[in-house]
């Protein structure tokens, strides 16, 4: 059942119950939903936060309410609104896929095209990264590549958004009042053991790696069923090797999300100790966007030149 939701600026159309109109429904933290402005018809993309009596809510409200950067490559957020019924973020619509949902789309030389995209990514958070800001929550989800008319990307030149700054990190937050947020599969150690003194560029840049990772193998890097056991993975292992990376691919990907191994279990160590081993796991990474962008331009004409050969069932099975 469709309803207008009035905030101070605007009045918007939304309608929950229409599931061609649901862009995620139920998430953790939030459903969103395609309405659109009611005075010009502009299609908008409206997320609801679950939970508003949790801290964590409200934290992610004031970061995505105030975090609307009228920069290129960012998604615009448009209004925000709350009340009894709960918090409201409007955003533009993008007409386009995530990085996730291409996982599922058969692209050719896919190593090549999912390179071009992360470069494009860093056009975006390398400036935000001088300025002190980290995403905080790089992931397939949140990458977007534009689409033409017939719903396809650009695959030799695409254009992407950055989306979703709920966890964003300024010089500003007060992390140490809450406990950090972050998202299981692809946050460093820093996050993943609440060390918010050390999160920083290289934490985006774990992030990307990973994410560089699996939208080419087209699997998660850290998966099992049991949440404990990706954290145990995250914390202690290295990427896997995959016949679908070039051996030059891995050694970045595997430099970007370098980590040192705690000696032991985190609760068995003191919190100096396993600060400690974060902190120079870290030193271990590209420390900035630059660099990172340098090395993986250095390997794109590489991939571009040397397509990795097929194998004996590729050839003759697709």
């Amino acid at each position: 059942m469709s309803y207008v939701l009035k905030t101070d600026n605007s009045a918007y159309l939304l309608d929950p119950s229409n599931q061609d109109l649901v862009l995620k429904k139920n998430g953790k933290f939030s459903s969103v939903y395609l309405g659109y402005r009611i005075e010009d018809k502009v299609p908008v993309v409206i997320k609801k936060l679950n939970d508003p009596g949790n801290i964590q809510t409200q934290f992610r409200f004031q970061k995505e309410s105030i975090m609307g950067f009228n920069r290129e490559g960012i998604q615009r957020t448009i209004d925000a609104y709350r009340d009894d019924s709960g918090y409201y973020i409007i955003k533009e619509f993008i007409d386009g896929l995530s990085l996730r949902q291409l996982m599922t789309v058969n692209v050719g030389q896919r190593d090549v095209f999912i390179t071009k995209c992360i470069l494009k990514v860093l056009d975006v958070l390398n400036p935000l990264h001088h300025e002190g800001i980290t995403h905080c929550d790089i992931r397939p989800d949140n990458i977007m590549v534009l689409i033409n008319k017939r719903g396809n990307p650009d695959l030799l030149n695409p254009e992407v958004r950055l989306i979703d700054f709920g966890l964003s990190k300024t010089s500003e937050t007060d992390y140490h009042t809450i406990r950090t947020p972050f998202s299981l599969i692809y946050s460093p150690p820093e996050q993943l053991l609440n060390f918010p003194d050390l999160i920083n560029a290289s934490s985006d840049l774990f992030s990307l790696g990973l994410t560089l990772y699996e939208c080419i193998i087209q699997y998660p890097p850290f998966f099992n069923e049991n949440p404990e056991m990706v954290m145990h993975l995250q914390l202690g292992k290295e990427v896997d090797d995959n016949k679908k990376l070039r051996p030059e691919l891995l050694k970045f990907i595997r430099k970007a999300t370098a980590k040192k191994q705690l000696r032991l279990p985190p609760s068995q160590l003191e919190l100096a100790e396993i600060e400690k081993t974060v902190y120079e796991g870290k030193q271990l990474r590209f420390q900035s966007g630059v660099e990172f962008k340098h090395e993986l331009e250095n390997l794109l004409p590489l991939l571009m030149n040397n397509p990795k050969p097929k194998g004996f069932f590729e050839k003759w099975f697709g």
